[in-house]
């Protein structure tokens, strides 16, 4: 039979840090109903935020690990955690080994749990094969305007979730930071600047595209 994730879960607590202090949240339903930024004294219905901290708001079918059955999960970006659906109730799957690797069933999407030269969390894993890895960290972040932090705010001034992308190469153990202008990833391969160039502009792939950067590193 196969295992229980519910078994391993217990209502837990868990702290993220962002830039306008410590945000709270004893459980998956609680962030839900409200995000409280220390400091700031106050806190924000999740309704009335702009925008979202889901990746896909809607839960999908997943494989959380091997031997386990499969489950209704989503990626929450904000906090940078697995939820998954239990009797009718949201949990946060752990962060261990054990279910180092999410993978959705529909859109293919896999999440891997890593921690390298000071990042941490959940990636989506969009090219491995040969030692060779492609990453991208979906982050997003509570935008709270000035305005907002002490009298009313209007809707131009309503907190806001702002999502952004960071790609990582990965080469054997090594891991490199794609830049945000593209043209500068060259650098990234003393030695093999202009041949990668070369090949880049004969082939036509568009640098800026996630396919684009999947083939580039099968050239590498």
């Amino acid at each position: 039979m196969k295992k229980v994730i519910l078994l391993c879960l217990l209502m837990i607590t868990f702290t993220n840090i962002l830039a306008q202090g410590t945000v709270n949240m004893p459980t998956t339903q609680g962030f839900l109903e409200k995000i409280f930024i220390d400091g700031l004294g106050t806190s924000f219905k999740y309704n009335d935020i702009r925008g979202s901290a889901y990746f896909d708001e809607s839960f999908q079918t997943a494989s959380p690990a091997k031997d386990y059955a499969s489950v209704q999960a989503r990626y929450n970006s904000y906090i940078d955690q697995i939820e998954f659906l239990q009797n009718n109730q949201i949990y946060v799957l752990p962060r261990e080994d054990k279910f180092s690797r999410i993978v959705f069933a529909k859109s293919g999407d896999q999440l891997v749990l890593l921690n390298f030269e000071e990042k941490q969390g959940y990636f989506f894993e969009l090219y491995a094969s040969n030692n060779k890895l492609l990453l991208k960290k979906v982050s997003t972040k509570l935008n709270i305007p000035e305005k907002s932090k002490n009298s009313y705010a209007s809707n131009d001034e309503v907190p806001s979730f702002v999502t952004s992308n960071t790609y990582y190469i990965g080469i054997e153990e090594k891991f490199f930071e794609l830049p945000s202008r593209r043209k500068k990833l060259y650098n990234l391969f003393p030695g093999k600047e202009k041949e990668l160039e070369a090949q880049v502009k004969a082939k036509k792939i568009d640098i800026n595209t996630e396919k684009g950067l999947i083939e580039i590193i099968s050239l590498l």
